[in-house]
C-alpha cells in the first residue's frame, strides 16, 4: 500500500494518523501538490491536484474521508468510527464543519503563517 502526500498536508497526516492506529503499513512517496511541474503520472492519480492519494492492491482513491473509511473498514484493528448510524452520522457531520469552514481560518490563516512565514524569515502578525 502506498500514499502520496505532503509533509506539510493536515489531509496526509490524517491519512498517516488512520495507519498508524490500526496499524497499517505503508510506503510514502512525497508530492507537493503546489509544484510545477507535478511527478509525471501524478493527475492519473488525483485529478484535481490534492493529497493524499492512497494506493492498494490497483485501487486507488482520493479524499481524505473516502481514505480514512476505507482504511477503517477494509483493515483490522479497533474501529475508528462509531458503529451506531446516528453516532457515525454526527461524526461525518463535525468532519465536514471542520472541512468547510475550520480549515481556511485554523490551517491557512493561523497554522501556515505563523509556521512558514517565520521559516521564511518574513515577520509574523501576531494578532
Amino acid at each position: 500500500m502506498t500514499l502520496h502526500g505532503y509533509r506539510h498536508s493536515v489531509y496526509a497526516r490524517i491519512a498517516r494518523m488512520v495507519c498508524a492506529e490500526k496499524p497499517i503499513a505503508y510506503g510514502w512517496v512525497e508530492v507537493n501538490p503546489f509544484a510545477e511541474p507535478l511527478p509525471d503520472g501524478f493527475l492519473a492519480l488525483h485529478p484535481f491536484r490534492r493529497v493524499p492519494v492512497l494506493e492498494h492492491d490497483g485501487f486507488v482513491l482520493y479524499e481524505t474521508v473516502a481514505i480514512t473509511r476505507y482504511l477503517d473498514d477494509a483493515f483490522p484493528g479497533a474501529a475508528l468510527q462509531p458503529a451506531d448510524p446516528r453516532d457515525r452520522a454526527r461524526m461525518t457531520q463535525i468532519i465536514a464543519i471542520i472541512d468547510s469552514y475550520g480549515y481556511w481560518p485554523m490551517v491557512r490563516q493561523v497554522f501556515s503563517h505563523r509556521v512558514f512565514r517565520s521559516r521564511l524569515g518574513e515577520p509574523v502578525e501576531e494578532a
